[in-house]
């Protein structure tokens, strides 16, 4: 998935998912000089505080308008979390206006496999609002969010320090917090997280390979090769430099065989 992202624009590439703060979250963990305050009294535990959950979604271009559910509005709707139905909402009044001002052809949507993510439903619901310019809704595999995934890699956690530093945070003021700190984040951010995700070329699209003593990468100029995989899980390239690369690298596993 991550060769196929890489070979398009950015401005093309969007990933959704969900997050959420919480009313006087804290920091669990924290280094303090001598003299200084050791704990921080709050009128509610962490894990007690009122959750404010929100829907987002960035293109390498800018964040997109994001979706605010409180606590009344998951207890009008009977819910606990972020359901499909709630995401399906999102962008049906939301979203597919956004996506569609983007003014790009073909767009991708990746997301993660949370439950709340249906690839088909969430594909028809831009289509049943007029919005045809998302053609692929791709879905992580398992546990590679953090790899792939620019929000989970670090823009929430920028996200959440820049919502803590607007001070205190109330019942009053949370949502409009959220999503001013949310509209605030830079292409400058942006592309710092996708290119940290190995999103953008030049890039070695197995890097952080997670079996790489199994899989014996080989580097063959600037394009990274798995011999577990063959040859035909090269990076993807324009340049004919590196497909002349590639085509001598398979006539040459290809003769190896052939003598053994």
């Amino acid at each position: 998935m991550r060769r196929s992202l890489m070979a398009q624009s950015k401005s093309r590439v969007l990933f959704l998912d969900e997050t959420q703060l919480r009313l006087n979250a804290v920091r669990h963990r924290t280094l303090l000089a001598p003299g200084e305050q050791k704990y921080v009294v709050v009128e509610d535990t962490t894990a007690y505080a009122a959750r404010y959950d929100m829907i987002a979604c960035i293109s390498g271009e800018g964040v997109l308008p994001p979706k605010i559910f409180s606590p009344e509005d998951r207890e009008r709707l009977g819910v606990k979390g972020i359901t499909k139905d709630m995401v399906n909402q999102y962008i049906d009044e939301l979203l597919a206006q956004a996506v569609g001002a983007l003014d790009q052809f073909p767009i991708t949507l990746v997301v993660d496999r949370s439950t709340a993510h249906n690839t088909g439903e969430m594909l028809q619901a831009f289509h049943d609002v007029g919005c045809q310019d998302v053609q692929t809704v791709y879905s992580m595999p398992t546990n590679s969010a953090k790899r792939l995934s620019p929000l989970d890699n670090t823009l929430f956690h920028q996200w959440k320090e820049a919502c803590r530093k607007r001070g205190k945070i109330s019942k009053r003021n949370i949502e409009q917090v959220m999503s001013d700190c949310w509209n605030q984040i830079t292409k400058k951010q942006i592309m710092a997280c996708y290119k940290h995700c190995g999103l953008i070329c030049p890039r070695d699209s197995y890097q952080d390979c997670p079996d790489p003593l199994s899989h014996q990468h080989h580097l063959h100029g600037n394009i990274s090769i798995c011999t577990q995989m063959g040859p035909t899980e090269l990076c993807e390239s324009n340049s004919l430099k590196q497909k002349a690369i590639m085509f001598i690298f398979f006539v040459y596993t290809s003769s190896r065989r052939m003598l053994h």
